[in-house]
Protein backbone atom coordinates (compact mmCIF):
# COMPACT_ATOMS: atom_id res chain seq x y z
CA UNK A 1 0.00 0.00 0.00
CA UNK A 2 1.20 3.29 -0.96
CA UNK A 3 0.57 6.38 1.21
CA UNK A 4 0.68 9.64 -0.47
CA UNK A 5 3.71 11.38 -0.28
CA UNK A 6 4.19 15.08 0.87
CA UNK A 7 6.71 17.00 -1.19
CA UNK A 8 10.08 18.44 0.40
CA UNK A 9 8.56 21.68 0.46
CA UNK A 10 5.83 20.63 2.80
CA UNK A 11 8.41 19.03 4.79
CA UNK A 12 10.66 22.26 5.43
CA UNK A 13 7.66 24.48 5.83
CA UNK A 14 6.75 21.46 8.63
CA UNK A 15 10.16 21.48 10.30
CA UNK A 16 10.72 25.15 10.14
CA UNK A 17 7.58 25.46 12.14
CA UNK A 18 9.04 23.50 14.58
CA UNK A 19 10.91 24.41 17.42
CA UNK A 20 15.05 24.49 17.28
CA UNK A 21 17.56 23.36 19.38
CA UNK A 22 18.65 26.08 21.84
CA UNK A 23 22.04 27.24 22.29
CA UNK A 24 22.81 29.26 25.56
CA UNK A 25 25.46 32.04 25.61
CA UNK A 26 27.44 32.83 28.66
CA UNK A 27 28.80 36.38 29.42
CA UNK A 28 30.64 37.43 32.13
CA UNK A 29 29.42 39.40 34.61
CA UNK A 30 29.61 43.23 34.79
CA UNK A 31 31.97 44.76 38.00
CA UNK A 32 30.15 44.62 41.07
CA UNK A 33 27.36 42.37 40.18
CA UNK A 34 26.82 38.91 41.75
CA UNK A 35 27.37 35.98 39.52
CA UNK A 36 24.07 34.51 37.91
CA UNK A 37 23.32 30.82 38.47
CA UNK A 38 24.80 28.40 35.75
CA UNK A 39 22.36 27.81 32.87
CA UNK A 40 19.97 24.69 33.35
CA UNK A 41 21.86 21.55 31.05
CA UNK A 42 20.50 21.43 27.67
CA UNK A 43 17.36 19.03 27.39
CA UNK A 44 17.15 16.80 24.56
CA UNK A 45 16.11 18.21 21.30
CA UNK A 46 12.25 17.29 20.44
CA UNK A 47 13.24 16.51 16.55
CA UNK A 48 16.08 17.82 14.11
CA UNK A 49 16.08 21.54 14.50
CA UNK A 50 15.58 21.66 10.35
CA UNK A 51 14.66 19.99 7.46
CA UNK A 52 18.00 19.81 6.43
CA UNK A 53 18.63 17.63 9.43
CA UNK A 54 15.88 15.49 8.95
CA UNK A 55 17.62 15.01 5.47
CA UNK A 56 20.75 14.21 7.01
CA UNK A 57 19.72 11.13 9.17
CA UNK A 58 17.81 9.58 6.53
CA UNK A 59 21.02 10.05 3.59
CA UNK A 60 23.55 8.73 6.19
CA UNK A 61 21.20 5.86 7.71
CA UNK A 62 20.84 5.24 4.13
CA UNK A 63 24.72 5.51 2.89
CA UNK A 64 25.61 3.75 6.22
CA UNK A 65 23.03 0.63 4.46
CA UNK A 66 24.69 0.52 1.00
CA UNK A 67 27.65 0.31 2.26
CA UNK A 68 27.33 -2.32 4.86
CA UNK A 69 25.09 -4.08 1.77
CA UNK A 70 28.10 -3.41 -0.69
CA UNK A 71 30.76 -4.90 1.55
CA UNK A 72 28.32 -7.48 3.56
CA UNK A 73 30.29 -5.67 6.58
CA UNK A 74 27.46 -4.74 8.72
CA UNK A 75 29.42 -3.58 11.58
CA UNK A 76 29.19 0.53 11.00
CA UNK A 77 25.72 0.29 10.62
CA UNK A 78 25.21 -1.78 13.68
CA UNK A 79 27.70 0.65 15.90
CA UNK A 80 25.27 3.70 14.84
CA UNK A 81 22.58 2.68 16.29
CA UNK A 82 21.09 3.14 19.68
CA UNK A 83 21.93 0.64 22.60
CA UNK A 84 18.92 -0.92 22.17
CA UNK A 85 19.10 -1.50 18.70
CA UNK A 86 23.04 -2.51 19.40
CA UNK A 87 21.99 -5.24 22.13
CA UNK A 88 19.20 -6.60 19.84
CA UNK A 89 20.94 -7.05 16.45
CA UNK A 90 24.43 -8.19 15.85
CA UNK A 91 26.05 -7.54 12.58
CA UNK A 92 25.49 -10.82 11.51
CA UNK A 93 21.81 -10.33 12.30
CA UNK A 94 21.48 -7.30 10.13
CA UNK A 95 23.51 -9.18 7.45
CA UNK A 96 20.82 -11.74 7.40
CA UNK A 97 17.82 -9.04 7.81
CA UNK A 98 19.27 -7.20 4.65
CA UNK A 99 20.42 -10.55 2.62
CA UNK A 100 17.57 -9.99 0.63
CA UNK A 101 18.47 -6.31 -0.33
CA UNK A 102 22.15 -7.12 -0.52
CA UNK A 103 21.51 -10.27 -2.79
CA UNK A 104 19.18 -7.91 -5.22
CA UNK A 105 22.27 -5.77 -6.26
CA UNK A 106 19.87 -2.43 -4.82
CA UNK A 107 22.23 0.18 -5.58
CA UNK A 108 21.32 2.85 -3.03
CA UNK A 109 23.82 5.40 -3.52
CA UNK A 110 21.23 7.99 -5.38
CA UNK A 111 20.02 8.79 -1.80
CA UNK A 112 23.04 11.33 -1.57
CA UNK A 113 22.14 13.60 -4.30
CA UNK A 114 18.04 12.80 -4.69
CA UNK A 115 16.11 14.25 -1.56
CA UNK A 116 13.74 12.16 0.22
CA UNK A 117 9.96 12.95 -0.11
CA UNK A 118 8.28 12.21 3.56
CA UNK A 119 4.89 10.64 3.51
CA UNK A 120 4.59 12.03 6.70
CA UNK A 121 6.06 15.12 8.64
CA UNK A 122 8.31 13.95 11.12
CA UNK A 123 7.48 12.69 14.32
CA UNK A 124 8.29 11.71 17.81
CA UNK A 125 6.02 8.77 19.15
CA UNK A 126 5.06 8.40 22.87
CA UNK A 127 8.68 6.87 23.49
CA UNK A 128 10.28 10.53 22.27
CA UNK A 129 11.51 8.32 19.00
CA UNK A 130 12.03 10.56 16.35
CA UNK A 131 10.36 8.50 13.13
CA UNK A 132 11.15 8.93 9.23
CA UNK A 133 8.94 7.52 7.00
CA UNK A 134 8.89 8.16 3.26
CA UNK A 135 10.76 7.29 -0.19
CA UNK A 136 13.90 8.33 -2.50
CA UNK A 137 12.25 8.47 -6.14
CA UNK A 138 15.33 7.16 -7.64
CA UNK A 139 14.87 4.98 -11.01
CA UNK A 140 14.45 1.98 -12.20
CA UNK A 141 13.69 1.12 -8.31
CA UNK A 142 12.47 3.72 -5.25
CA UNK A 143 14.11 3.18 -2.51
CA UNK A 144 11.29 2.97 0.44
CA UNK A 145 12.42 3.59 3.87
CA UNK A 146 10.73 3.58 7.57
CA UNK A 147 13.55 5.07 9.98
CA UNK A 148 13.14 5.67 13.71
CA UNK A 149 15.68 7.19 15.94
CA UNK A 150 15.89 7.29 19.66
CA UNK A 151 18.03 10.48 21.38
CA UNK A 152 21.36 9.59 23.48
CA UNK A 153 23.63 11.79 24.64
CA UNK A 154 21.56 14.47 22.59
CA UNK A 155 22.56 12.58 18.96
CA UNK A 156 19.93 10.83 17.44
CA UNK A 157 21.18 7.20 16.95
CA UNK A 158 19.05 4.34 14.91
CA UNK A 159 17.10 2.74 16.69
CA UNK A 160 14.75 1.02 13.83
CA UNK A 161 15.45 0.40 10.41
CA UNK A 162 13.00 -0.59 7.31
CA UNK A 163 13.94 -0.35 3.57
CA UNK A 164 12.26 -1.64 0.68
CA UNK A 165 12.67 -1.10 -3.06
CA UNK A 166 10.40 -1.24 -5.54
CA UNK A 167 10.38 -0.42 -9.40
CA UNK A 168 9.47 2.94 -10.11
CA UNK A 169 6.54 4.48 -11.27
CA UNK A 170 7.42 4.61 -14.93
CA UNK A 171 5.58 1.82 -16.94
CA UNK A 172 8.16 -0.93 -14.76
CA UNK A 173 7.13 -4.66 -14.05
CA UNK A 174 5.76 -4.53 -10.20
CA UNK A 175 7.30 -8.20 -10.28
CA UNK A 176 10.46 -7.05 -10.23
CA UNK A 177 10.35 -5.45 -6.56
CA UNK A 178 13.36 -6.37 -4.62
CA UNK A 179 12.58 -6.48 -0.11
CA UNK A 180 15.12 -5.56 2.00
CA UNK A 181 13.54 -6.83 5.97
CA UNK A 182 13.14 -4.48 8.79
CA UNK A 183 15.88 -4.22 11.85
CA UNK A 184 13.96 -3.18 15.14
Amino acid sequence: MRTVTILLAAMLAMCAAAPGLAQTQTQAPAPGKKKAAPPAAPTAPAWPANAAQAIYLARSTMMALQQAVETGNFTVLRDMGSPGFRAQNTAADLAIRFQALRQSGADLTAVAVVAPQLSTPPFLDPQKQLHLVGLFPTQPLEIDFDLSFENVDNRWRISAIGVTTAPAPKGQDAGDAEKGKAAR
